[in-house]
């Protein structure tokens, strides 16, 4: 993994830390994942683990656990 994305995964935890809602977290997972996918670039798997951590977290908040 490049400084570049490491980087950018610290930067999008701190975000995801600073809101309350989970969707709006999956929300910014989903937006770094479509800006790589249009740059043609590999989904790193940090962020793919990130993205269905944020999609269970979802599950669970919508199941009032």
């Amino acid at each position: 993994m490049t400084e570049d994305v490491q980087a950018e995964l610290v930067e999008l935890n701190g975000r995801i830390d600073s809101i309350d809602d989970p969707r709006e977290g999956y929300a910014l997972v989903k937006e770094t994942i479509r800006r790589h996918e249009a740059a043609g670039d590999d989904i790193p798997d940090d962020l793919q683990r990130l993205e269905k951590a944020m999609e269970v977290e979802c599950l669970c908040a919508s199941q009032g656990r």
